[in-house]
């Protein structure tokens, strides 16, 4: 267990070793926080937005594709169908 102390802004610093144990703790990274007892928090990573979760969902589909030749290809398909 480590200390840390509290600022006057009632801020603490979690420790360098305690935040390499956590994964996906980055800065900016939000976390939700519980009171589980009159002494005793807990802090825990929030779930991503869908925004954050689905960045690169589709790198391995276009890597090997060329986009602008993808959307023109598709462009001429609708052309056609009209």
């Amino acid at each position: 267990m480590q200390q840390v102390t509290v600022g006057t802004k009632n801020q603490i610093v979690l420790p360098k070793e305690i935040r390499q144990k956590i994964k996906g703790l980055k800065p900016g990274r939000r976390v939700s926080i519980y009171s589980l007892d009159e002494n005793t928090i807990a802090i825990k990573i929030s779930a991503k937005n869908w925004l954050d979760s689905s960045y690169g969902a589709m790198k391995a589909r276009w890597n090997k594709m060329n986009p602008i030749e993808e959307v023109e290809k598709m462009r001429d398909e609708w052309h056609e169908t009209k």
